[in-house]
């Protein structure tokens, strides 16, 4: 089975309920990273119980599992085999070793399943949340930006339930707001040429990340080369194995070009002390804002 996913609360839930399942796991559970004559040996053996015996490899990309994908797919398995990976490219020949239900994806939660769990939990730790405060909430935690997942929702949910009555003012006063952190809302601000509400974006990302900008910078500059990938190679996201919350440029190849020069030219200038960060950020969008789209 090939595990993976950008929701890592789940992931780590499914394999923790996959360690519940050994009874014996002192010799019936293996878990790694590396693929050794260690952990050949243990997929050989029958479980001395004849109880489930598990494999949970942990792998940083699908070219570190190849080795043990073509050994196992030569031998009749007496071991479940689990593949963590982090980063996973459906487009590869490793990937498509795996039949359809031998995949197993943890994407991030649909709005409704959301709001279900925030609601169950906030009732179970005996606390009661205003519609007003939950949209807030909503718009401090920003589930669906690149950096957020469930673990900092039910983390910053388990500050908030100390209040009995979680208003909107305790929202504001408990929870980091990370809008700050929503790159792919400036995109897409950038790609609609809304100059304000982009500078606005920018006034925002400096305030927590005033010494992070050229990885600002290097988040837009890979959307586009998504873009101009999928205009070279005439292919969609998901056929260039991107998650479905990636938002790209509508730009040419030739635009998309320009725009990756002019955000390599931001950066090298801030390296050479040419720009201060938080300046060669602004100019850098009012010159992606004045890209023509396609």
């Amino acid at each position: 089975m090939l595990v993976f996913g950008d929701e890592p609360f789940q992931i780590d839930k499914y394999r923790k309920e996959l360690r519940k399942k050994v009874e014996v796991p002192e010799l019936d559970l293996l878990e790694t990273s590396e693929f050794t004559e260690n952990e050949k040996q243990f997929l050989g053996q029958y479980s001395l119980f004849g109880n489930e015996k598990i494999l949970i490899y942990r792998a940083g990309n699908l070219k570190d599992c190849a080795e043990l994908v073509d050994y196992v797919a030569e031998r009749k398995n007496t071991v479940s085999i689990y593949v963590f990976c982090n980063d996973v490219d459906k487009r590869s020949k490793v990937y498509k070793a795996f039949k359809k239900d031998e995949i197993k994806e943890f994407n991030k939660l649909s709005h409704e399943l959301l709001e279900k769990t925030i609601v169950q939990y906030v009732k179970k730790n005996g606390s009661a949340i205003t519609k007003e405060a939950y949209n807030t909430f909503l718009q401090y935690v920003n589930y669906y930006s690149e950096e957020s997942n469930l673990y900092d929702v039910l983390h910053a949910l388990e500050r908030l339930c100390v209040s009995r009555e979680i208003t909107k003012e305790t929202v504001e006063k408990v929870v980091l707001d990370r809008e700050t952190e929503d790159i792919y809302s400036l995109i897409q601000l950038i790609s609609e040429r809304n100059h304000e509400k982009a500078q606005h974006q920018a006034d925002l990302i400096l305030q927590n990340q005033k010494n992070n900008v050229i990885g600002v910078l290097s988040l837009l500059l890979r959307s586009y080369r998504l873009a101009y990938k999928m205009r070279v190679c005439n292919v969609s996201l998901k056929e260039i194995g991107v998650q479905y919350r990636t938002f790209v440029p509508r730009l040419s190849a030739e635009e998309c070009h320009e725009a990756m020069n002019v955000i390599d030219e931001a950066v090298n200038k801030i390296k050479q002390g040419f720009y201060r960060p938080e300046i060669a950020l602004k100019l850098t969008l009012v010159q992606l804002c004045n890209l023509k789209e396609v």
